[in-house]
This record gives structure tokens, C-alpha cells and sequence, in this order.
């Protein structure tokens, strides 16, 4: 029943307590700062590189690093299961003992004694603790519904400079795997086994300078990190079979729904400015047709009502991309470029991007390179003669 590898360090919410510690030769040196999200008192958070940060009191202040972390079900069903959902009984499944898990677990002898007394109910002193603790480790069986299990993985750090230092090696660690080679499966693979075993050492380190929250979520946590079953990067879902699991980070699902909520705003604020402007208008609307596949000349020619729904829609549905689209310095250029396309004055290659005149003149290898073409001052006469022939049309 071997089951291991790991993944995965969620970013969230935290929260300063009123309590002020003295330092210990155990604790972690300082780094910069940035402001936190949720207090436990009354008093404000320190702003990032303020006096207030850099002050000895903050920097020993007890503080808590609010996180969670959901297991969800790969849900990759069968046909009969899609077709029979409402009637059949919701799925579930169980995530259990490994002994990659249970070994990696218990060999930190600092850490064991300091969480598992609690869980156990014995001291590190008594001659059954480490036997317990063994029994504890090889019996996990956590239930995940479809709605996915939700740990709290919150920590209480003795003092906020701690916890400042354990943030910094987090980002290091995400820095580095960004940047590793993840070209194929198995690059992916070597690169996610890296910063697992990198989480998994920094992760054992943190009891010498606080307390998890809620000790048993944190160490399921810590166990669904080295399970086999569980995808610690999405794009391993699909490329292994026996990936039953995933971790779906919880606070950057929230970061994006925020982003997406600003994104939303934004496109309406920008759909208004849009409608004033028939220049733009039309312009980005052809892009919206480039976009979507359609024929950029024939809807033109629709009625501006339906073009104003459907790019209402879009810019409901896209935000993100309506929003470039409108801050695009360069969009009624491209529009021109698409539109002189679509009309046969110049052509684009079946097979890449280039973009040529019917003559073979070579205008640019994408839309980039053309509209760079057309911005450069000796072309502009040419450029001029092209605007016309589509005013004249």
C-alpha cells in the first residue's frame, strides 16, 4: 500500500495576536515584511517596510498564519455514471495509509513529540508513544465527498519574525519550481518530487518556532502531501491513471474570483467608454470576430444592436480578454489589418502566420511584425493608399 509524493502550499489570510514573545536561539532570522490580512486583536497590521514592522515588538509579537487546503475528487466519471448521476448515489472515496507517508511522518523525533501527545494521549516518555504513534500513522482513512475535504492548516507562529522567514523559503521553493524544466511528464514529475521533498523539509521544521491550530488537519495535510493518489499539480491529473485526488488551493480560488470580480468591473466601465467611441467600436469588434471565428467583414454589416449584445455578452463572459482588447494601443490598427485580409489585399499563410501582399511584398511573419509595419514612417504613403481603398469600398 505505497503510496507517496507531495505538493502544494496555500497562501491565505493571516492574523496578528496581542501576545509579544521574547526570542530563543531557536528561531528563525528576519526577513521583509508584507501587510496581513486578518488580526486577531485590535491593533493594525504593520505596513510593509514601516517603522512599526521594523520594530522589536512587532517582530516578537505572536502571529497566526491563517490557511486552508481542499482534497477534491478527480472527476473523471463514466458514461453510465453521467448519464444515471441524479439517481445513483453520490460518489466517494477514501485516502488511507501509506507507508512512505508513515515513515517520513515519524522519523522528525522533535516534531513527533511535539504534536502527537495530544493526538495520542501519550507523553514521548512512555514506552508505548513511539508504538502509538506507528499505529496512529498506519490506520489514516480520510472520507473525500464530492464537495472535496477541507483542512485547516493555520499556524501559530511564536513570533511574527518566524513566520517571515518561513514565508521567504516558501516563495523560494514555488520561485524554483516555476522555473524548472516541466517541457514533458516526465520533467513535470522530477521538478514537482523536488519541491515536494523542499515543502515536506520545511514543513517538519516549523514546530521549533509554533504550534499548528488544529494539529490533526495539519498533519492529514501533511500526510496528503506524500500520498501517491494525489495530484499536487493539476496538469498531472490527466497523464497518470491512478490520480485520484487533486489539491485545489483555496486562497488563489479566491484570488482569482477576486481578480475575475475586478476583471467583471472593469469590462463594464470599459464596454461603456467602447459604445461612445464608433472608431473603437468597430475595431474591437472586429477583433471580437477574429476571436470568435467569424467572418469580420459580413458582421460588420449587422445591425449595431446585435453587435452591441454580442460584445456585451463577451465582455460579461471574457472579461479578461474584452479588457485587453480595449487597452490594446494597437487594436484599430489590427482591425484595419484583419479587414484588409478579409479583402484580399494582403494574405496570410494557411499553415503560419505570415503576412504577405498578393504580389509576395512581405508585410510581417504575425500580426505584431505588421503592425510594426504599418507604424514605421516609410511605409506610410503606402499605408495611406491602403486606408483609402477601404474608405472608398
Amino acid at each position: 500500500m505505497e503510496n507517496n509524493t507531495s505538493n502544494n502550499s496555500a497562501k491565505l489570510n493571516f492574523g496578528l495576536s496581542d501576545r509579544s514573545k521574547g526570542s530563543s536561539d531557536n528561531k528563525v532570522a528576519a526577513f521583509g515584511g508584507s501587510p496581513v490580512k486578518e488580526s486577531v486583536d485590535e491593533k493594525p497590521e504593520p505596513i510593509p517596510g514601516s517603522v512599526e514592522e521594523k520594530d522589536i515588538n512587532v517582530k516578537n509579537r505572536e502571529y497566526i498564519d491563517k490557511r486552508s487546503v481542499t482534497i477534491a475528487l478527480v472527476k473523471n466519471y463514466s458514461l453510465f455514471r453521467r448519464a444515471n448521476d441524479k439517481s445513483l448515489t453520490k460518489r466517494r472515496d477514501f485516502i488511507g495509509s501509506s507507508v512512505t507517508s508513515s515513515r517520513t511522518l515519524s522519523s522528525n523525533k522533535g516534531e513527533v513529540e511535539a504534536y502527537f501527545p495530544d493526538l495520542i494521549g501519550l507523553s514521548p516518555n512512555n514506552e508505548n508513544f513511539i508504538t502509538r504513534v506507528k499505529q496512529y500513522l498506519n490506520n489514516i482513512q480520510i472520507s473525500v465527498n464530492e464537495l472535496g475535504k477541507k483542512f485547516d492548516i493555520s499556524f501559530r507562529y511564536d513570533r511574527y519574525i518566524d513566520f517571515r522567514a518561513i514565508q521567504d523559503k516558501e516563495k523560494l521553493i514555488e520561485e524554483k519550481y516555476r522555473q524548472a524544466d516541466k517541457s514533458n511528464l516526465g520533467e513535470l514529475k522530477k521538478a514537482l518530487a523536488a519541491k515536494i521533498a523542499a515543502i515536506n523539509d520545511l514543513e517538519s521544521s516549523k514546530y521549533q518556532f509554533g504550534r499548528p491550530v488544529n494539529i490533526e488537519d495539519y498533519l492529514m495535510y501533511r500526510h496528503c502531501l506524500l500520498y501517491k493518489d494525489i495530484a499536487k499539480d493539476t496538469a498531472l491529473i490527466n497523464s497518470d491513471p491512478s490520480i485520484r485526488f487533486y489539491f485545489k488551493d483555496d486562497q488563489k480560488e479566491a484570488d482569482l474570483q477576486r481578480k475575475l470580480r475586478l476583471e467583471n468591473n472593469k469590462a463594464k466601465a470599459n464596454f461603456v467608454s467602447m459604445i461612445a467611441d464608433d472608431e473603437l467600436f468597430d475595431a474591437i469588434y472586429a477583433q471580437y470576430c477574429v476571436n470568435v471565428g467569424k467572418p469580420v467583414i459580413l458582421s460588420s454589416l449587422e445591425d449595431r444592436m446585435i453587435k452591441e449584445n454580442e460584445l456585451d455578452k463577451f465582455s460579461s463572459d471574457e472579461p479578461i480578454k474584452f479588457n485587453k482588447m480595449f487597452n490594446d494601443a494597437d487594436i484599430k490598427i489590427k482591425a484595419t489589418i484583419e479587414i484588409l485580409i478579409e479583402r484580399g489585399e494582403f494574405v496570410r499563410s494557411q499553415y503560419n502566420q505570415n503576412i504577405i501582399t498578393p504580389e509576395g511584398e512581405f508585410i510581417g511573419a504575425n500580426v505584431k511584425e505588421a503592425v510594426a509595419w504599418f507604424k514605421n514612417p516609410a511605409n506610410a504613403d503606402v499605408v495611406n493608399a491602403y486606408k483609402n481603398k477601404l474608405k472608398n469600398v
